[in-house]
């Protein structure tokens, strides 16, 4: 009689700690847009010449989707890579923090590209490494507007940029 209801009480309290590990264990799915605005600076500053640079940048985002509750974030970001005016490629760590104080860190792949009205597109793609959404797909794209169109040519070359930006985060489950 002992053992039997030993036997029950120790099943219900297995059952019960399982219910909280699983619940636990599932990830939050997450599909958020968010766009806004950054301030992206170079050093040392971009020229015709693509050669080693590091790139530190923060923008900020309004941010609709999933789950509801996040209305905005801040990303800053640190990249190093060989980067020139119009081309280049680097590795890049951004910090996601968001409107309820939670931070999501990626890495990932930034791509540089030139457009023909003198704008840098670049776009990152990244996984989320660690922190909130933590195996969620990151896609970041940047419109650089240059408004010193001849700073590719100087020796100081361009030293920072701002424009729009697009974050989305998407995990399905």
């Amino acid at each position: 009689m002992t053992s039997t209801v030993l036997f029950k009480s120790l099943s219900g309290f297995f059952l019960v700690v399982s219910l909280f590990v699983t619940a636990e264990a599932r990830a939050q799915t997450v599909l958020l847009t968010c766009v806004g605005a950054e301030v992206t600076e170079f050093e040392p500053g971009l020229t015709n010449t693509a050669k080693p640079t590091h790139v530190s940048a923060i923008g900020t985002h309004g941010c609709a989707g999933l789950p509801l509750n996040l209305p905005s974030a801040v990303a800053t970001t640190e990249a190093d890579g060989i980067i020139g005016c119009g081309i280049g490629q680097a590795t890049s760590t951004i910090q996601i923090k968001w409107s309820d104080n939670t931070v999501s860190v990626v890495t990932g792949t930034t791509v540089v590209n030139l457009k023909p009205a003198g704008e840098n597109v670049i776009v990152l793609t990244g996984t989320v490494v660690s922190g909130r959404f933590l195996g969620a797909t990151v896609l970041r794209t940047l419109t650089l507007l240059n408004t010193d169109p001849l700073g590719c040519f100087t020796a100081g070359g361009v030293t920072d940029v701002a424009g729009p930006v697009t974050l989305v985060v998407a995990k399905l489950f």
